[in-house]
């Protein structure tokens, strides 16, 4: 074969190949332009909010508003709303093999939400694959309620009334004595009875323990004696009498 018949044989595999390569990279272009430009991709699956290098831990989807997100369906997740107290730092979406991270403030994706329309990478068609799984990571703060309870004590003061029982409580500190009464009987013939005279006596010793009153037995002494001695005058004149 000629040189000149190689020649153009050779520019249409050279052109083949140019041609080649740049639709390549016109295609790996379109993809790079319709990737997220809010999140960073990342090859590889994560689970965990460690896995994808954020703080916090894993946000029940119960304590989110959102639309989309069905797992091996949906290609797009929208969050709009979060309860109080939580703070996002962070939202992972996974689809085919890598999954976009998306960082609430960074990127030009707002601080708050609305998120919308967030998904995984393109796959290797420059396709937006199906959700996998996709998850949010953040902080939540516990508002502890302090009630302060007044506790009114009302103390109850037991007036405790000492009742002074004033009992008259006659402490004899010595032993009453019955007093002695020393009867005399005279018997008189013919069943006549002398009178009788009764003197207490006060028991020896016993002057010391009983209190003193101020009042003196000795003229009850003297008046027992004188009728005595009347009574034995009686007796004698009356069997004087009767002798005669």
């Amino acid at each position: 074969m000629s040189v000149t018949k190689r020649l153009p044989l050779r520019a249409l595999a050279v052109a083949t190949l140019t041609a080649g390569l740049f639709l390549g990279s016109a295609v790996s272009a379109v993809a790079t332009e319709h990737e997220d430009p809010r999140a960073e991709s990342f090859e590889g699956n994560a689970v965990t909010c460690e896995d994808a290098g954020l703080d916090g831990d894993l946000i029940d989807k119960g304590d989110l508003t959102f639309t989309g997100g069905k797992e091996e369906q949906d290609q797009y997740v929208t969050i709009t709303d979060v309860a109080d107290g939580i703070t996002v730092t962070g939202i992972v979406v996974k689809g085919g093999d890598n999954y976009n991270v998306y960082v609430p403030g960074e990127k030009g994706l707002s601080e708050t939400p609305p998120w919308e329309e967030l998904r995984s990478p393109l796959n290797n068609g420059g396709q937006v694959p199906q959700i996998s799984h996709w998850y949010v990571c953040g902080t939540e703060t516990t508002t502890t309620t302090t009630s302060t309870t007044t506790s009114t004590t009302e103390t109850t003061t037991s007036e405790t009334s000492t009742t002074t029982s004033e009992s008259t409580t006659a402490e004899s500190t010595t032993s009453e004595r019955d007093d002695t009464t020393t009867t005399t009987t005279s018997s008189v013939a013919g069943g006549a009875v002398a009178p009788t005279s009764e003197a207490p006596v006060s028991p020896a010793g016993d002057s010391g323990d009983l209190a003193s009153t101020g009042f003196s037995g000795a003229w009850l002494v003297g008046l027992g004696a004188l009728l005595l001695l009347g009574g034995g005058a009686l007796v004698f004149l009356t069997r004087m009498r009767r002798s005669s």
